[in-house]
């Protein structure tokens, strides 16, 4: 390849409003990488795959072959992530430059039982693979007919057992369906490239250029030793060989990410960090930082240590924390503000935080309660942060080596090694009945010839095949459950088995929602604890695993309960036994409390989680009541408005009087019972007060929101909003 860059001015396939914007944003000259991605066909509407380093440019190509569709192709440009955060970050890039050309941006990545209208009339739309999959399976034809390019960023996730079937399966339907499509599918860890390349019909641009050099080295026994041959000594400030390696970068003017393999180990070294505060500046914490952390009073306990450790210019970051408290260290970090940041990988796979120097304390990681070695993949996606461009012009990757054989081995391994090939994961049986039933359902009829013919379009046919006994069973098992109808060749979904895909929940949850269902039905009750548990039995749930020490009693009971619905021969089938009916069990406590109001606070201490942790449990079970609402609707219609009232106390986290009071804006379930407390029981009781005196009644609400919240009370109640 051509190592030399080009002035995006001298591009002629791109117009000239384009290339004076793009330079007013400061886009004005593309990396090697980005060259040879036009010389290779990306703005001549060519399938292209790029596999080059983090910071070489991806996503700048992907932009100028939007910016091709949509000003000169006229045609519609979907950009899919497996990420909400990478959605996010990407359309924060973009947003401003394809408004200024007059674009319409809209991201989707949230309710997958909802089409958003606004998304039929985006010129450029972001969204999730899940997101982009339910639009598919609610039949939105547009994605088929009127969009030219689509980008798949972190292509490599089709090796994710959980998400990669979902973008193979995309991809396949896109490809397969209505006017050709220009694909640009990106990855920094790709050594099969040439195999996707060859199964999208793409150009391969496959390259090691970096903007920041990458130097990658293991660190024992006090020094460093370059894989380049050279030494450092690193003097031990701690005796704790991750922490002396971080200061030691933060002593040369640079900044230290720490990836550990758990949650515990990153606000433990970040603590031990802090006794040693005199090696770090204090600093004053910006005040809107204070105020953020200071006005979430449920989590006080951890706000307050994040307080003290971000003062002294640390920082740690994990999916137990809060949004808002991520964001704060995420924020602080790129403005230089914090030294050191302790993570576990989840902020490699989802945030851009480059650091000078990435210090990998583990090459193992907490699994389902085990440790097990990290691939290579994983570690180079941790390398690759080490660096940022226009600070750096190094950046550096260290592993923590404990012993002289483990030095060995992970430059052997990881350093010197390469990233495992993707492979696809489409065979699984929960795939297969998922995928299968989307594509069934999203059609009004479909042949077998022709479900074969989308198939055909997967990358696990470009590599494998078609899985023909794999789709045979899995047509004859949908089937049996009722989801669709085969007959003289043809396929229908039955009214049941679209609604199943469209809820996105797995077939064989449906199921068994189902078969509970009847039951409960049966026997004229819907006892509230039953049907959370009949909701979270299913390999969608983000279940808590019960006190080791009471895990034989939750069994136990989770059996009997299964009895009671009418499930136990269920427990002899794949994914089902007693030990995810006791997880199942011990997570709907949770919700029991939570729906009983009980403070946040407490429910974190009791159950041992984080508010990220207690968030996605609530926002996993919002969907999955949900799912049992709308399926009682079709099965069962006397629960239905019983379930529909559950889902609603999961979503908010309130007694059931409270439920009206928690449709309004800015009413959360706190404020709502202090409402309630105070004899204001509806929301037209709502939309009657002042703004001063609704401000009064809730502390911290404040009057501008007041008076959002009486226009959107006043709304509910069918009022004319005040003046």
């Amino acid at each position: 390849m051509h190592y030399y860059a080009l002035d995006i001015a001298s591009i002629d396939l791109l117009p000239e409003a384009a290339k004076r914007v793009l330079a007013r944003h400061g886009y004005t000259v593309l990396f090697p990488p980005q060259v040879e991605a036009v010389e290779r066909g990306v703005l001549s509407g060519r399938s292209i795959v790029m596999a080059t380093p983090t910071g070489s440019g991806k996503s700048l190509v992907a932009l100028l072959a939007a910016l091709k569709t949509l000003m000169i192709g006229g045609r519609r440009v979907v950009y899919m992530a497996p990420l909400r955060s990478i959605v996010y970050e990407r359309a924060s890039e973009w947003s401003s430059i394809l408004r200024e050309l007059g674009f319409r941006v809209a991201v989707a990545t949230g309710d997958y039982d909802r089409v958003e209208p606004w998304l039929a009339s985006a010129d450029v739309v972001l969204a999730t693979y899940e997101k982009l999959d339910s639009l598919l399976r609610h039949g939105e034809a547009w994605l088929y007919e009127e969009v030219g390019l689509v980008v798949v960023d972190e292509v490599h996730y089709i090796s994710d057992p959980k998400r990669g079937p979902v973008l193979e399966t995309v991809i396949a339907r896109l490809s397969s369906r209505g006017e050709r499509k220009q694909f640009v599918a990106l990855s920094a860890t790709m050594p099969n490239a040439s195999e996707v390349a060859k199964w999208l019909d793409a150009s391969l641009i496959y390259s090691d250029w970096r903007p920041v050099r990458l130097r990658e080295g293991v660190y024992h026994a006090g020094v460093i030793e370059w894989a380049d041959g050279g030494v450092r000594r690193v003097r031990k400030l701690t005796g704790i060989a991750s922490l002396d390696v971080a200061l030691d970068s933060v002593e040369e003017g640079g900044q230290a990410l720490v990836f550990v393999q758990s949650r515990r180990k990153a606000v433990s070294l970040a603590l031990r960090l802090l006794q040693h505060g005199g090696l770090l500046e204090s600093r004053e914490l910006p005040e809107n930082v204070r105020e953020a952390l200071r006005s979430e009073r449920e989590h006080e306990t951890i706000n307050n240590l994040l307080a003290r450790l971000l003062t002294k210019g640390i920082g740690f970051h994990h999916a137990g924390l809060a949004s808002y408290q991520r964001s704060i260290v995420e924020r602080l970090f790129r403005q230089r503000f914090l030294n050191i940041v302790f993570a576990t990988p989840t902020l490699a796979a989802g945030v851009n935080l480059p650091a000078r120097r990435v210090i990998v304390d583990s090459l193992h990681r907490y699994q389902g309660g085990f440790s097990e070695a990290i691939s290579v993949s994983e570690y180079k996606q941790l390398a690759g942060r080490a660096g940022r461009p226009g600070f750096d012009a190094v950046g550096e990757a260290v592993i923590i080596a404990r012993s002289q054989a483990s030095a060995l081995d992970a430059f052997n391994k990881y350093i010197r090694g390469s990233p495992e090939p993707i492979r696809s994961r489409l065979s699984s049986e929960k795939a297969l009945r998922s995928q299968i039933l989307a594509i069934i359902a999203a059609e009004k009829r479909l042949s077998v010839d022709g479900l074969l013919e989308v198939f055909s379009h997967t990358f696990y046919a470009s590599s494998l095949g078609l899985p023909l006994q794999g789709l045979r069973n899995t047509i004859l098992s949908l089937k049996d459950i009722g989801l669709i109808e085969l007959r003289d060749n043809v396929i229908e979904a039955t009214q049941l088995g679209k609604r199943v895909a469209e809820l996105y929940i797995d077939p064989l949850t449906a199921k068994r929602m189902l078969k509970g269902l009847r039951k409960l039905a049966s026997e004229g009750r819907q006892q509230t604890e039953y049907a959370i548990f009949l909701a979270l039995w299913n390999p969608d749930s983000t279940l808590l695993h019960p006190p080791r020490n009471k895990t034989l009693v939750y069994e136990a009971e989770a059996e009997l309960m299964l009895e009671e619905l009418g499930l136990e021969n269920e427990v002899e089938e794949q994914l089902y036994d007693l030990a995810i009916a006791a997880k199942a069990l011990y997570t709907s406590e949770l919700i029991l409390d939570w729906i009983n109001e009980e403070p946040e606070k407490t429910i974190l201490d009791k159950y041992g989680i984080g508010p990220g942790d207690l968030y996605s449990i609530v926002n996993t079970t919002e969907w999955l009541t949900y799912s049992l609402a709308e399926l009682s609707r079709i099965t069962a219609p006397k629960l239905a408005e019983s379930l529909r009232k559950l889902h609603a106390r999961v979503a908010h986290g309130v007694r059931e009087e409270l439920i009206e009071l928690t449709q309004i804006e800015n009413i959360g379930r706190v404020r709502a019972r202090i409402l309630y407390r105070a004899g204001i029981k509806t929301a037209k009781h709502v939309a009657s007060l002042k703004p001063e005196e609704l401000a009064r009644l809730l502390p911290g609400l404040g009057l501008e929101r007041a008076k959002q919240a009486i226009a959107s009370a006043a709304q509910l109640a069918g009022e004319k909003p005040p003046a």
